[in-house]
């Protein structure tokens, strides 16, 4: 009977430190469990991929949510006004930013950033074009093996 009491103790401090009480979504506890900022996203915007859409920008976020939403093998794991973060699963959840910049009444900047090339390179694949891409394939690195060496 102890046991289960102190089970249960646990479990409800788990789900309190996740907020999961608190309406929290999915992406939030994910987000909350590992620690995951927004920041770095923030800072390579310096090396971002851009275009100008022909978008009011409530519309071009709008319209970008859905598109990211029905993207294979990533997740939403942040929205804020302008931006949303999403995890490039394939990428072994390498973050990728889409920032939002408003550049006139019909026309909105979008800016793609991430650490990683081939996240950025295929977010924006998938946003500039508004059309869902193929998902990449998982990483296969052996250790010690590189392409170039291959005989």
């Amino acid at each position: 009977m102890k046991i289960k009491i102190v089970f249960a103790v646990i479990g409800l401090s788990i789900l309190l430190n996740t907020r999961v009480l608190y309406s929290a979504t999915p992406a939030d506890v994910f987000k909350g469990f590992f620690a995951v900022s927004t920041s770095e996203l923030e800072e390579l915007k310096k090396d971002a991929f851009s275009k100008i859409f022909e978008y009011d920008y409530k519309t071009c976020y709008e319209k970008t949510l859905a598109l990211v939403a029905k993207m294979p093998d990533t997740q939403v794991y942040a929205r804020e006004k302008n931006m949303i973060a999403v995890y490039c699963l394939s990428l072994n959840g390498t973050p990728a930013g889409i920032f939002f910049e408003e550049v006139d009444a019909s026309h909105t900047k979008v800016l793609i950033s991430s650490a990683s090339s081939r996240a950025k390179d295929w977010v924006a694949s998938n946003v500039f074009s508004e059309k869902i891409q193929k998902p990449l394939e998982k990483l296969n690195v052996k250790f010690g093996s590189h392409p170039k060496n291959s005989r």
